[in-house]
């Protein structure tokens, strides 16, 4: 038995209204995402236990993977979880990881041909 043409123009009224909110959505998130990154005061903030490893990364415009590899950071600790967190399962002081992603960045920026404070050295 065919559908009807009405649940035929509902089934596509309602895909349409479902990709146009996630569009609306997922826009919103990018702009929102952009206009914070792009604040100054979001940019090379002062590490504290609060933070993820790849807010420190996007903050600092490091890649993830640099900041885990200076961290020798397992399985189990990748994903959000905050300086804080990482530092008290290693039994270790959150100023102990901050040492050791700060050393990361200046070589990580040292490489890329950046000076500390990120400018190029060009």
């Amino acid at each position: 038995m065919p559908l009807s043409q009405s649940v035929v123009k509902w089934s596509l009224r309602a895909g349409f209204a479902a990709a146009l909110g996630l569009s609306i959505l997922f826009g919103a998130r990018t702009v929102l995402s952009a206009l914070y990154w792009n604040d100054p005061r979001h940019s090379d903030q002062v590490i504290e236990g609060w933070m993820p490893v790849g807010y420190i990364g996007r903050s600092w415009q490091i890649p993830r993977e640099v900041l885990g590899e200076a961290l020798a950071l397992g399985p189990e600790e990748r994903g959000r979880h905050s300086l804080a967190q990482i530092a008290e399962r290693r039994g270790v002081p959150v100023a102990v990881l901050a040492t050791q992603i700060m050393t990361a960045i200046d070589a990580f920026r040292a490489q890329q041909g950046q000076t500390p404070g990120g400018a190029s050295n060009d």
